[in-house]
């Protein structure tokens, strides 16, 4: 916790976090209140890149958690909404990435009555997320469909008709993979190869 005091230490210090929050399970409790007083703070006050571990730690501790992240969520929801709306590449869009994965961490922590209320905002800005073409917030929308999903059931099927299309074009599209090594650049189609 002294090293989250740090400017120096504080990414490393919320990565450590990050894993040993993951492992926790139910001794997680006793820490929790601490843990998010901190990191609820430092959301305010760190820049981008520490953000970004922060955002992965509270998820890896609302996972932890379940339902004892309850507390935390609305202040946590509320800091993080911003982050939905950045178009910056490199660090914000990272960031908005790990706020979209986080929000399916929360949303299967505090169960789908408490979440409901976000559901539609978040489903939008997942589908904003696709239509920018950044991969990165690609995957993240994609995951978060996923995990919507599971933690909605039925109550997901009106977003079928938006979501399916949106994969299969996905599935669809040729991927470019630069070979670090050689300099090349080769195109696969998901099917036949190189």
């Amino acid at each position: 916790m002294r090293l989250l005091d740090d400017p120096v230490t504080q990414r490393a210090a919320c990565t450590a976090f990050d894993a040993l929050l993951e492992i926790m399970g139910d001794a997680i409790n006793k820490y929790l209140p601490l843990i998010m007083e901190r990191f609820v703070g430092l959301l305010d006050t760190a820049p981008i890149s520490v953000k970004s571990v922060i955002i992965g730690a509270i998820g890896s501790a609302a996972h932890a958690s379940g339902d004892k992240f309850l507390p935390y969520f609305h202040a946590t929801m509320e800091r993080l909404n911003s982050n939905l709306f950045l178009t910056g590449e490199g660090e914000e869009i990272e960031l908005r990435g790990i706020t979209m994965d986080a929000l399916g961490t929360f949303a299967e922590a505090v169960g789908k009555d408490v979440f409901r209320p976000f559901f539609s905002d978040m489903m939008k800005h997942a589908f904003s997320g696709i239509v920018t073409g950044n991969s990165r917030l690609k995957e993240c929308s994609f995951l978060f469909f996923g995990v919507m999903a599971r933690v909605f059931e039925e109550d997901f099927a009106p977003y079928l008709s938006d979501v399916v299309p949106a994969l299969m074009t996905s599935l669809k599209q040729d991927e470019k993979v630069q070979d670090e090594t050689a300099g090349r650049l080769f195109t696969t189609d998901f099917m036949g190869g190189y």
